[in-house]
């Protein structure tokens, strides 16, 4: 167990709320959002099969994007595709060797335009909302290229990222561009107990996640949620080795289909529990 502090509980009520938010990207259809959000837009990709919803709450003043996860066989296909590839996109320029995962990268530019022309529509007729970006699993690791393109592009916007169950997203320089574009307190990386996806990609193949790590064990409360120090903190997620499958025991396990006690990326549910009224 970490020896790391104990987050507040706002943070963690805050970790829920977002939660809400990414399971409901696995839906197809979103009737009644969640946290009293409406949907601003809907994004889907057949290309590349992204899909992001862009949530809006007015009580908040918010503007939340959401990315799907790894719902079917195109989005493995996506994830399987881990060749380092210079990070090409929206807002970069001047990360020398910068290096991100090839399919997640691909993925994002090929909604990248969409969903930026429609940020700015929203963003020019609410004046003063903030922007937060959020995803599970695939959808984490979506978050986190689009947040590093958005923050990077100088838009004005306040932005701020909550990716759950994320796998390593790029290599050293990716990692350290993040840490400096999204700051603690912009950036909430979460993981969950033993879940697996954060280490199926491994370090030796040249990724490296980046921070702040957030580490939710069980039962799901502030109190057994702590803030971890660095990159690839030892004694935290990466302190325990997840079952389920994938090489080393890593991969798709009951941690990673639960955060902040939340149910999420069940293909059973399909994100329609986050989009019925009940997640208020």
């Amino acid at each position: 167990m970490s020896t790391n502090p104990p987050i507040s509980t706002d943070t963690f009520n805050k970790f829920v709320r977002y939660t809400k938010f990414s399971a409901a990207a696995y839906a197809s259809n979103c009737p009644t959002p969640p946290n009293g959000a409406s949907v601003a837009n809907f994004f889907d990709i057949s290309s590349t099969d992204t899909q992001a919803y862009l949530f809006r709450d007015d009580t908040a003043k918010e503007m939340v994007l959401a990315f799907r996860g790894t719902s079917d066989a195109q989005d493995f296909v996506v994830d399987f595709n881990q060749t380092l590839v210079p990070f090409n996109s929206i807002g970069i320029s001047g990360c020398d060797g910068c290096l991100v995962h090839g399919g997640y990268v691909n993925a994002w530019n090929s909604a990248s335009s969409q969903i930026l022309a429609a940020i700015n529509t929203e963003m020019s007729s609410h004046e003063g909302y903030a922007l937060t970006v959020t995803g599970h699993s695939l959808g984490a690791s979506l978050a986190s290229l689009a947040s590093a393109s958005l923050a990077s592009a100088s838009l004005g916007m306040n932005i701020t990222t909550y990716t759950f169950g994320q796998p390593r997203t790029g290599n050293a320089a990716y990692a350290n561009m993040v840490d400096q574009v999204l700051p603690f307190g912009k950036m909430f990386r979460v993981t969950h107990s033993n879940d697996g996806v954060p280490q199926t990609i491994p370090t030796s193949a040249g990724y490296q996640h980046h921070s702040t790590e957030f580490w939710e064990n069980d039962p799901a409360d502030a109190a057994d949620t702590v803030q971890c120090s660095g990159q690839e903190p030892p004694d935290c997620n990466n302190s325990v080795r997840g079952t389920g499958i994938g090489a080393n025991a890593t991969g798709i396990n009951l941690a990673h289909l639960k955060y902040s006690g939340v149910s999420i990326g069940n293909p059973l549910d399909g994100g329609k529990s986050a989009c019925d009224g009940s997640s208020k």
